[in-house]
């Protein structure tokens, strides 16, 4: 696990060697050294782990809680001691943006199904290759998928021969079948270079 002490010693040494000349980058770096202060002091060093590896393994962007309906969510959202200021979560596995409302007491939902769209447009050019695992339906698919002891992050398998994404959402626990789009087609503006004419002179 990444010391984060070790980095906080590390931030310290470059406002030592020498004095950022970028505007605001030594109160930068002082607020970086606080926010990692304050991961450790508060007992997140391993949840903070937790989340630099599942960016490095590309999951599915964090979300903090799943929901059926947004009655629920709102119900569950809000009846929490310390509503969060901002985060992710899933209503029918659509993403939501959760925020609290400090002059209202309560949480806000907007939908924002475009964090999983980017996400799965990512996935279809950069992600992992397809992985020789077919299926004829969703739910043999999904009974494959919920039968695994170790969720993949990703796996790309295929549905009666269309291409969807098994993925994991590991901080809800929660294991689920995207279908991928078409890969993006490459870009087709580059200008061929101009010909020499001369050269084909005699």
């Amino acid at each position: 696990m990444t010391r984060l002490l070790d980095q906080i010693e590390v931030l310290g040494q470059i406002l030592l060697d020498k004095v950022p000349a970028t505007p605001g980058s030594e109160e930068a770096i002082r607020t970086a050294a606080t926010a990692i202060q304050f991961i450790q002091d508060t007992g997140q060093s391993y949840d903070f782990e937790d989340y630099v590896q599942s960016l490095e393994a590309h999951a599915p962007p964090l979300a903090m809680g799943r929901f059926a309906t947004r009655e629920e969510a709102e119900a569950g959202m809000n009846a929490r001691r310390r509503p969060p200021a901002v985060v992710f979560v899933l209503i029918a596995d659509v993403y939501h943006s959760a925020m609290y409302i400090p002059s209202l007491g309560k949480v806000r939902l907007v939908p924002l199904p475009v964090i999983l769209e980017h996400y799965l447009a990512d996935m279809a050019n950069d992600g992992p290759k397809p992985s020789g695992l077919s299926f004829q339906s969703k739910a043999e698919a999904e009974a494959w998928l919920h039968q695994q002891p170790t969720p993949p992050q990703q796996v790309v398998v295929m549905i009666a021969g269309a291409p969807f994404l098994a993925a994991y959402h590991h901080r809800i626990d929660h294991r689920v079948l995207y279908p991928l789009p078409p890969p993006t087609p490459p870009s087709s503006d580059v200008l061929e270079a101009p010909r020499d004419e001369g050269s084909d002179a005699s």
